[in-house]
């Protein structure tokens, strides 16, 4: 059961609704605040243990609810058969995730203040670009938590408030990351230049194959392919030989679309198994906190 479900039972009128779910975020967020000098008074170790154990269950309700068989009728009775009985607390429990990752971002604006605040107060090396930085966070929070209150109708939506979020984030915030993304371009391009060097046989299929491809992609193949050579486009007739049906895929676009297909798909899907092996057992470290960090 989560807190505006059992606002919404209780039939209460709309503004007392918002009154209790106020007091009642309000308390949550005072407890909080005197949890954490409890928490701190605590010895290094016993901190250890109680995080290990909150992570230990955390993690153990999860893997428990994505194991568990659904078919738990004959002990937990309920209306769903495609349901165990942890599955209605996996939404309270993944809106508590959420108040920790906006307590973690939380965390992180007011290290990153805290950061460029003392550079601009010791005037470390620098320093102007931690003033820019701070002038750049505040204006455009402001903006956009101004933005989002008159989407809502909590405030009203003036032109001055339009135009300036407009400008920040439509023809400042955009172009910047365009601009970002142009630049990477360039060290893709240094990346390719350094890989494709070719000093092997193995290297010669590489900048081959890649060159074939990157023809394929663009409407330069199509047209070297179907203009310039003259060869049949898109799929070939039914009971055609098998010199028309090579005609038909001889095309770049063709080739580069098996390459990408027939070629780089079975060798990213092998990656991603790998990469998914490796995940797994991040997060069953983290999950009996065998990392570094957390002892």
């Amino acid at each position: 059961m989560s807190i505006p479900y059992l606002i919404a039972q209780w039939q209460l009128p709309q503004q007392g609704r918002l009154l209790y779910a106020t007091l009642v975020v309000l308390g949550a967020f005072v407890l909080i605040l005197g949890l954490v000098p409890l928490l701190q008074t605590l010895p290094p170790r016993g901190r250890r243990v109680l995080i290990v154990t909150i992570t230990f269950l955390a993690g153990l309700f999860f893997a428990a609810e994505f194991f568990l068989p659904v078919d738990w009728t004959a002990i937990f009775p309920k209306d769903d058969p495609t349901r165990n009985f942890l599955t209605p607390a996996i939404q309270p429990a993944q809106n508590v995730l959420q108040i920790i990752g906006a307590l973690a971002l939380g965390l992180g604006t007011f290290g990153l203040v805290r950061l460029h605040m003392r550079n601009v107060v010791q005037k470390r090396a620098q320093w102007g670009y931690s003033v820019v930085l701070l002038v750049a966070f505040v204006t455009m929070a402001i903006f956009s938590i101004l933005n989002t209150l008159s989407e809502k109708g909590v405030v009203t939506k003036t032109p001055l408030l339009e135009r300036g979020f407009s400008i920040l984030f439509d023809y400042t915030l955009v172009q910047l990351d365009a601009a970002m993304f142009s630049l990477i371009a360039f060290y893709i391009f240094s990346a390719a230049y350094r890989a494709f060097r070719i000093r092997s046989v193995e290297a010669s299929i590489l900048m081959f194959t890649a060159v074939v491809v990157l023809i394929g992609v663009v409407p330069l193949g199509a047209y070297i392919s179907y203009t310039l050579l003259g060869l049949p486009q898109g799929p070939p007739p039914e009971n055609a030989d098998w010199w028309t049906q090579f005609l038909h895929s001889a095309g770049l676009p063709s080739i580069a679309n098996w390459i990408l297909t027939a070629l780089n798909a079975p060798a990213q899907r092998a990656i991603e198994f790998g990469v998914g092996i490796g995940g797994l057992a991040m997060a069953i470290r983290l999950w009996l906190s065998l990392e570094r960090g957390v002892t």
